[in-house]
């Protein structure tokens, strides 16, 4: 089972020396969500928990930078998004600041994605919040397009763009997508593009069923044997017992909100969390 770490919000006093000395001592990956803004009047649910949205003034920093500024103090541990909204930008922006973190990383980037459940924040993006599942769609396919093809060119119904030049490409020829989410219309894309599968807030039997759900879903759309990383944010204590039930249910990888494991609220006691969780838990696992 491995192990990953989500810092949220992203202070970099705080992420910076944590995840230099998690890489240090065997955690699997560093994990940013992201917002690119918290609007002032919201009405929409947030999905994952009965509470309303982050407070507008919640500090935020771009995933990909605070990612880049976590790969140049670690050689080993993997960095994702946890997730990055994709349909508030285009698929060559994206492309190209995602295969730069990838590249300065030297291939030990993941990608979290998600279609985003807050509409305020979409529409002042400028984008149309109902049709944010297409929109991921068409950049989910324009993204391989533009890691894969030597000369590539794209003609979807929301983005085009002619033959165009893109060096470099990926490390490893492609970054993995991990699709997040929970709706049916989420579980059909990550089975049908992608590389995997993020969930939030998960026990053991949760886990399970959805593993099912995209394992049936996956031999729908002739993946049955594509590889396909399950990764979820848990729910409960995180104990040895606790984490092998969540990989019997069929994840590959779980991650723990950082600030749960700190004892104080200094970055010392932050360090020294992550450390005795390290010693107590990972080196049974």
């Amino acid at each position: 089972m491995k192990v990953g770490l989500t810092f949220f919000p992203t202070r970099p006093e705080y992420l910076i020396p944590t995840a230099k000395r998690a890489d240090e001592i065997g955690y699997d990956s560093i994990w940013v969500p992201e917002h690119m803004v918290f609007p002032t009047h919201v009405t929409s649910q947030y999905p994952y928990a009965q509470r309303g949205a982050p407070l507008p003034d919640t500090p935020l920093h771009d995933p990909l930078i605070a990612l880049a500024c976590v790969a140049a103090v670690t050689t080993k541990v993997k960095l994702g998004t946890g997730i990055y909204i994709l349909p508030l930008r285009h698929p060559i922006a994206i492309a190209r600041q995602v295969t730069s973190l990838d590249t300065f990383s030297n291939g030990r980037f993941l990608f979290g994605i998600g279609v985003g459940w807050l509409k305020e924040e979409t529409e002042a993006a400028g984008s149309v919040f109902e049709e944010r599942g297409p929109r991921s769609d068409e950049i989910i396919q324009a993204l391989h397009t533009l890691w894969k093809d030597d000369r590539p060119s794209f003609q979807g119904k929301y983005y085009q763009f002619p033959e165009v030049g893109f060096q470099p490409k990926p490390v490893n020829k492609a970054v993995p997508i991990l699709v997040g989410g929970e709706s049916k219309p989420a579980l059909r894309r990550a089975a049908r593009l992608g590389d995997g599968w993020f969930g939030m807030g998960h026990t053991p039997t949760s886990v399970k069923q959805r593993v099912q759900e995209l394992k049936r879903l996956m031999a729908e759309y002739g993946r049955a044997n594509v590889p396909f990383d399950i990764t979820v944010q848990i729910e409960g204590e995180p104990t040895v017992d606790n984490l092998k039930r969540y990989e019997e249910a069929g994840a590959h990888r779980v991650t723990l909100a950082a600030r749960t494991l700190a004892k104080g609220k200094d970055v010392a006691s932050a360090v020294a969390g992550v450390e005795e969780f390290a010693n107590r838990v990972l080196s049974k696992l």
